[in-house]
């Protein structure tokens, strides 16, 4: 299976293995930045479905900030470690994946899993889960053993597959509403009787 994974990553990751995790001595399919980027997708995905934040305007700037903080790392502006490198790309892949949901959550709006909880309770339960992603990712990869490998890469391949599957839901929702402006065909005009073709 990794084998696989490795040849799919690469070719969306650099696969530097200077900048890669082997949790257990098993190299990881991608990148550590890639790491937290499909991971952290992964995890919004599975947040946003269970607690259905609320997308208000001070949330998306919240994840804006996330999406152009890769900025300085990703164009190595700074030094960076191992650790800040994954961080970085988790909340990248929070951030993409935040405003990726927008136009599936605003069609399909609903309260997930748990959305009896009041609006409040669920955006402090995802950043409760945005901030233990970010504690436990990097500690996985570092001080994980095989088991962690697997599960880590695991998580990456769910990640691109939520953001795959999302990317798609958006794509078919915005061919449905252009499809709504084409003209109808309409049915032909009778003839009356007498009437000249």
């Amino acid at each position: 299976m990794l084998e696989y994974l490795h040849h799919l990553f690469g070719a969306v990751c650099g696969q530097n293995p200077d900048h890669t995790w082997a949790p257990g001595g098993i190299v990881l399919p991608c990148c550590q930045r890639c790491v937290g980027l499909y991971a952290g997708a992964g995890i919004a995905a599975l947040l946003h479905l269970c607690l259905r934040p609320q997308l208000t305007g001070r949330f998306l700037a919240v994840h804006a900030g996330f999406i152009l903080s890769i900025a300085p790392f990703g164009f190595h502006w700074m030094p960076q470690e191992p650790v800040l490198r994954t961080v970085s790309g988790l909340l990248y892949g929070f951030g993409v994946f935040a405003f990726l949901w927008c136009p599936i959550s605003r069609r399909f709006p609903g309260g997930g899993w748990i959305g009896s909880r009041p609006i409040r309770s669920r955006s402090t339960a995802y950043a409760i889960g945005l901030a233990v992603t970010a504690g436990l990712l990097p500690l996985l990869a570092a001080c994980g053993g095989r088991l962690a490998a697997y599960a880590l890469s695991s998580l990456v391949l769910f990640g691109l597959t939520a953001l795959a599957a999302v990317i798609c839901g958006d794509a078919v929702l915005t061919l449905s509403r252009g499809a709504q402006f084409l003209p109808c065909r309409t049915q032909p005009r009778r003839l009356e009787i007498g009437e000249n073709r």
